[in-house]
């Protein structure tokens, strides 16, 4: 069973759990008896994605009055398709994300024009995204520049100018080549953690989606809380050696 499967699974599973409200709704400020679990079934538009993409969260909380003999019926699962059959109303600012027992899930994937629109310039993505060690594959760096649309002679400028050691910087140098990966790393991170708006919108998806499909709760660890920073590391996600570049955050 992979991933995806599984995961469903566990949402799925944690929607039923909510809705017999035995769990979880200490710290949820919301009326237990009106207020349902709804799981989110269908992709919704990213505005910075400029297509509709798997939403930040998993499931959200709608107020109304669902007949007891239907939830018993249906295990007490319910899902977007319900909203509409019994004309609940979505509640802002409720989406949760479940996050997977024992996985290395992935907090966020961010592709060259989406890195654009947040950070502004391409060239920490590309920076990120280089061959480093083993010089066989430095010839592919290149193709990583054009993949993030970023100039060569831009690229060996910037790190020139803002690498603390005093190096070549080239393409085909490891040491430099590991450098700018480190740099490149660091400088993202740090871009991410200093701006609360890029934060919010890596973790939470706030600014991308539409309420109520932002995430400001979780489920981790059986645990209902609100959502928060995860400590991560960045990498390059597995489509680098097939041209699909993009930068990935995954938990620590």
């Amino acid at each position: 069973m992979n991933n995806a499967i599984k995961g469903n699974n566990e949402e799925i599973i944690y929607t039923k759990l909510l809705n017999k409200k035995e769990n979880f709704w200490e710290v949820l400020d919301y009326n237990i008896d009106d207020t349902f679990a709804i799981h989110i079934i269908n992709k919704k538009y990213g505005k910075l994605n400029e297509a509709k993409v798997q939403s930040k969260a998993d499931i959200f909380f709608a107020k109304g009055n669902v007949p007891k003999d239907y939830l018993i019926k249906n295990d007490y699962y319910l899902n977007e398709l319900d909203i509409d059959k019994f004309n609940l109303e979505a509640i802002s600012k409720s989406g949760l994300s479940i996050k997977m027992s024992n996985s290395k899930y992935t907090i966020t994937k961010i592709s060259p024009n989406t890195f654009l629109k947040i950070f502004q310039n391409n060239i920490l993505a590309a920076g990120s995204s280089i061959y480093c060690q083993k010089e066989e594959e430095f010839v592919k760096n290149s193709d990583v520049l054009k993949g993030w649309n970023v100039n060569e002679l831009e690229f060996v400028e910037y790190f020139s100018k803002n690498s603390n050691d005093e190096i070549n910087i080239s393409l085909n140098n490891k040491t430099a080549l590991e450098t700018i990966k480190t740099f490149s790393n660091n400088k993202i991170a740090q871009l991410i953690l200093e701006s609360e708006k890029i934060s919010d919108l890596i973790f939470k998806g706030i600014g991308n989606f539409d309420e109520p499909f932002t995430a400001n709760w979780i489920i981790e660890n059986d645990t209902l809380k609100p959502n928060y920073y995860i400590p991560f590391i960045i990498t390059t996600g597995s489509g680098r050696s097939k041209g699909i570049f993009t930068i990935v955050l995954k938990p620590k």
